[in-house]
């Protein structure tokens, strides 16, 4: 399970380093020569099944000797996209065709089962040929489904014992793990498990009592179907440069081409998957221009939406979970655009939080955006618009916080209820003529939902501040323009303070919001003074009550909260309400609130110092 994909080279972030002799190379061809000889397999452990779960054992030499009978000639050379550094990042690493990406042992696995294929179809000539059609596809499927999990990039699970293929995420990234699965067992990874995946698929389908029409038909064609003959369309639109279709396709259609070529001659005519057309902003195909690559990807979704409105009659269900604000002005326009308008917007919380998504910032909702074709009319007054977008923001903040929705899930959900008031308008103006756009309406929506999370908490406006920021974007990165706009919110603050005061931590044109532990740790007396804010003194607080000093945090309790409605309780159980779960912060607020009884009635006999004892987590 291990091998040196650079035949004893090592990559650090300059150069290649033997670790034997110590020379250096930074030359790109040199890498590739290494990869021409064929990776070199160098087998680590062997993992078998036991009655007690998973052994580890060292291979036998019958075992090591094998590797250096294997002699094929590796035929992939389908290009990986090495200009698309974001979510190809092995290209860097000498990686230049599909077929590196595979051990001989591995190649020589599956282009076996592919001649297997042949043989089988020849022998089951005696079938309906749509029958038999519909065999030799679904063992193609199986073949890929195993070179997926047959590749020098698969990852080890060090947790569960087990192995994952190498699209945790929608890209092939540079690993160090070397997972080898045998594609006979029955376990992970297995080829009979891959088939017991494809089988479910069959038994499960074949109860449908629905038939489907499937249509191959390039993105934007008005003429697949009439106009109006669509009750419903249902879509889930590319989000940018987010994912690149069409090079993560060229993984599987590598190997179809070899598998299916001959039975879908027209579907594998081209050497790779097609991509010009795609409806993404990948700027290493727009000449490294994100201009460019922008201006191709906004205008594609506008001609989608335009032929999608020519086409439909009724309603249009868009599934977006992008947070950024480019994003949603761009699918909001290219709406618009098409002569349509949001009619609505929901949260559903469907997406899956474990695994790679875990301790990353993510949505773990999806927004379903509604819209009917053909509904703007008139002429809106910007000053009557925003009123009504206040109110529709601030009912849906409220609506939707009581459901338990926080963070950017909340506040994507309410940018289609905003554009929904807008949209009913084929132009917004402001007093002085000047037109207002989606972008505008975004930023005002926005700052409605910061209004509403603020109304009604008491406190002062730092405190303010970290308690909506917190609920808005939790510990992710933000740009550095919406602290400034947050800062002005109703809110008396300088955004230099924000940072002098360490509630933002800068990285550089993004910042974070700061935890307890680094505010504390760039302030030794934080929240020590009289006047001091109340999420200072909590923040202080928090890091005594980590501590070991006992003492020090009744002295704190009995001079800044020792009333049980005194607003440092309140802030800390805002902070309950909105941290993330498993985060230090939380943990330590949930047992600060948890001890709070004890721990003011205890602060009253401060006077006489007791010794120093632990808290009970």
């Amino acid at each position: 399970i291990g091998e040196c994909k650079v035949d004893g080279f090592v990559q650090n972030r300059k150069s290649l380093v033997c670790p034997c002799c110590g020379n250096t190379t930074s030359n790109l061809e040199l890498k590739q020569q290494f990869l021409k000889k064929g990776i070199k397999e160098r087998l680590i452990a062997v993992i078998i099944e036991s009655s007690n779960g998973k052994k580890y054992r060292l291979p036998s030499i019958e075992e090591i000797n094998i590797l250096k009978t294997i002699s094929i000639q590796n035929d992939l050379k389908e290009l990986l996209p090495f200009g698309n550094t974001k979510q190809f990042d092995l290209c860097g690493w000498g990686f230049l065709e599909y077929g590196n990406m595979f051990t001989d042992r591995q190649f020589l696995v599956l282009t076996t089962l592919i001649k297997q294929i042949t043989i089988i179809s020849k022998n089951v000539d005696f079938l309906n040929k749509d029958y038999k059609k519909s065999i030799i596809t679904f063992l193609g499927i199986l073949i890929n489904r195993v070179a997926s999990r047959s590749t020098s990039f698969g990852i080890w699970n060090t947790v569960a014992e087990t192995f994952e293929h190498p699209f945790g995420r929608q890209a092939i990234a540079m690993v160090f793990d070397f997972p080898e699965s045998n594609p006979f067992t029955s376990s992970t990874g297995g080829a009979s498990n891959q088939l017991d995946w494809i089988l479910r698929y069959i038994e499960t389908e074949s109860e449908n009592v629905f038939s489907v029409d499937l249509n191959n038909a390039t993105s934007g064609n008005k003429s697949q179907f009439e106009k109006k003959t669509i009750t419903s369309v249902v879509t889930d639109p590319p989000y940018y440069d987010a994912i690149a279709y069409a090079d993560l396709s060229d993984f599987f259609y590598a190997w179809f081409k070899r598998s299916l070529g001959e039975l879908y001659p027209l579907n594998f005519s081209t050497p790779q998957t097609p991509k010009m057309e795609e409806c993404t902003a990948l700027r290493y195909q727009h000449e490294g221009s994100l201009e460019k690559a922008n201006n191709h990807f906004e205008t594609k979704l506008l001609q989608i939406f335009d032929a999608i409105e020519y086409q439909t009659s009724d309603i249009v269900s868009i599934m977006f979970a992008h947070q950024s604000t480019e994003a949603w002005t761009t699918l909001c326009n290219s709406i618009l655009g098409a002569r349509m308008n949001i009619t609505g917007s929901w949260a559903i919380d469907t997406e899956r939080t474990s695994g790679t998504k875990t301790d990353k910032a993510f949505l773990s909702s999806s927004v379903t955006v509604s819209c009917k074709p053909a509904q703007r009319s008139g002429f809106g007054e910007y000053k009557e618009v925003k009123k009504a977008i206040e109110i529709t923001v601030e009912n849906e903040v409220k609506k939707l916080y009581e459901l338990g929705f926080r963070g950017a899930d909340l506040l994507t959900a309410c940018f289609g209820q905003a554009v929904s008031v807008f949209g009913q308008y084929q132009k917004v103006e402001k007093a002085d003529g000047t037109e207002v756009t989606v972008k505008d309406l975004l930023e005002l929506a926005r700052e409605s939902a910061f209004n509403a999370l603020l109304k009604g908490f008491k406190g002062d406006d730092f405190t303010k501040f970290y308690i909506g920021w917190l609920q808005l974007y939790s510990f992710a990165e933000s740009d550095f323009d919406d602290a400034v706009k947050f800062s002005r919110v109703g809110l008396s603050i300088n955004v230099h303070d924000l940072f002098t005061e360490h509630i933002l931590v800068k990285n550089g044109n993004k910042q974070t919001l700061g935890t307890f532990e680094q505010r504390n740790t760039e302030n030794k007396h934080l929240g020590e003074k009289e006047n001091a804010n109340l999420i200072d003194q909590v923040h202080k607080a928090l890091a005594l009550y980590k501590g070991n000093d006992r003492t020090a945090l009744l002295q704190f309790i009995e001079k800044k909260a020792a009333q049980t409605d005194n607003n440092f309780w309140r802030v800390i159980t805002s902070l309950c309400e909105v941290l993330p779960a498993g985060t230090d912060d939380h943990k330590q607020a949930a047992g600060l609130l948890a001890n709070k009884d004890s721990l003011i009635r205890e602060s009253k006999n401060t006077a006489a110092p007791t010794a120093q004892t632990k808290l009970e987590m």
